[in-house]
């Protein structure tokens, strides 16, 4: 199988109307409302909701948009990103879905009706289409083989004779660490009231909660470190609670810092300077007369890269059928952009630490390389035979295992030219 991966804006019209014959316009409403009610909640969600369920939220403004304006938003913008991964995403689905067998067909309803259904969300299956994607581009012939029940893997791509097998994952990359964003978004949204408090001591204003272990997600722990940010403030110091937080208060001139007064902070820099935490969990809320800066933390370190190796290490040993190269590729999920920077940018120490130890493995000889993705940050643009198309195969960072037969075999040139990280180790 193979699908155009250019789309056309004349064409999503009829590509909405396919998607909804796949998962009704009434389950994408419930999605889109049961998420709008969770931001009204908490507002602190309102990005980690944005990037969690980019598919969900951006086909709910899309349609409003097409409402008020007659046709659907353009993808140029500074949102055409989250617009251009939904219709890449229909567009795809759109093409894919009269193609599969019955079965397959089947398989792919009930993928749609999980993801507008539960917490896990539309994303790992629009990765799964997204690195189909990168393949088409790559001139592979595509087959949904897990969808239609043949194999344990997603996706086996043909290529002039090779078979290449590719396992899709889609993962938490708060798996090892102490603090998920999405607990330490309900926690700040639990002390907004103290933070409130601290606010209107006016000037600026940073608040340093440094906690024994992991955030729990349990009532009891949550309200305990509630508490005691709470009794910090009110006590106006320092405040140390056996097995709960030790929660610091500072001040600083607002004047130093010009980025927080124009509401465009860079919170990393900031927390560091005046906290010295690096990449914490932080936040900021206030304004020109005061603000306040709040930061999350764990005396105890994460194992991010453990968890990691352990998530690629079963999709490697129990996925694939062992004759063929295999590739997995996997999207981390759950991370602030900082932390996802920290984790490619440093390549040799974090990312490709978890794959020297995966590639090491005997019982893994058939792993070609492992792929980290992430969507396309920017679009390739170019004018087509009656409209604007766009087209762009998103970016990702590209670990061949150095000793496989074929790790410079040139049908398996991946992920390029967008790809510069692509490494043989």
């Amino acid at each position: 199988m193979r699908v155009s991966t250019t789309i056309n804006e004349n064409e999503l019209p009829d590509r909405f109307r396919q998607v909804f014959e796949i998962a009704p316009k009434e389950a994408w409403r419930r999605r889109a409302q049961n998420l709008a009610d969770r931001e009204r909640q908490n507002p602190f969600l309102t990005d980690y909701l944005d990037e969690r369920y980019t598919i969900e939220r951006s086909l709910a403004w899309a349609l409003a948009h097409r409402d008020q304006f007659g046709r659907f938003p353009p993808v140029r913008g500074p949102h055409g990103g989250r617009y251009f991964e939904l219709y890449s995403f229909i567009h795809i689905l759109g093409n894919v879905y009269p193609r599969l067998s019955p079965k397959g067909q089947s398989s792919v309803r009930g993928y749609m009706k999980n993801g507008l259904d539960t917490d896990t969300g539309l994303t790992p299956f629009a990765h799964e289409l997204a690195v189909a994607a990168h393949l088409w581009t790559a001139d592979f012939d595509v087959e949904f083989t897990d969808a239609e029940g043949r194999t344990r893997f997603d996706i086996l791509a043909r290529k002039e004779g090779l078979e290449l097998e590719v396992d899709c994952k889609a993962t938490s990359g708060d798996i090892g660490r102490q603090i998920h964003r999405r607990r330490v978004l309900e926690l700040f949204h639990r002390v907004r009231p103290a933070l409130d408090q601290l606010l209107q001591k006016g000037g600026g204003r940073t608040m340093d909660i440094v906690l024994p272990g992991a955030l729990h997600g349990s009532e009891p722990y949550m309200n305990a470190v509630t508490g005691a940010v709470s009794d910090a403030v009110i006590q106006g110091k320092f405040l140390s609670v056996a097995d709960v937080a030790d929660v610091s208060l500072g001040a600083f001139a607002l004047h130093e810092e010009p980025a927080l007064l124009a509401g465009r902070p860079d919170l990393v820099g900031l927390v560091e300077r005046r906290l010295g935490r690096a990449n914490p969990h932080a936040i900021w809320i206030g304004g020109p007369e005061a603000a306040v800066v709040v930061a999350v933390s764990s005396r105890k370190p994460d194992k991010v890269v453990d968890r990691i190796y352990r998530t690629l290490k079963e999709s490697a040993e129990g996925q694939f059928g062992g004759m063929n190269p295999a590739l997995v590729a996997i999207r981390l999920l759950d991370l602030t952009m900082e932390q996802l920077h920290e984790l490619a940018s440093d390549a040799s120490g974090k990312l490709g630490t978890v794959c020297h130890r995966l590639f090491a493995g005997a019982r893994r000889g058939h792993l070609f390389g492992v792929a980290f993705v992430s969507p396309a940050d920017a679009l390739t643009e170019s004018v087509g035979a009656s409209e604007v198309e766009f087209s762009d195969r998103g970016m990702a960072l590209l670990f061949r295992r150095g000793g496989h037969p074929l790790a410079q075999d040139p049908r398996l040139i991946l992920f390029h030219p967008r790809a510069p990280l692509a490494r043989t180790i």
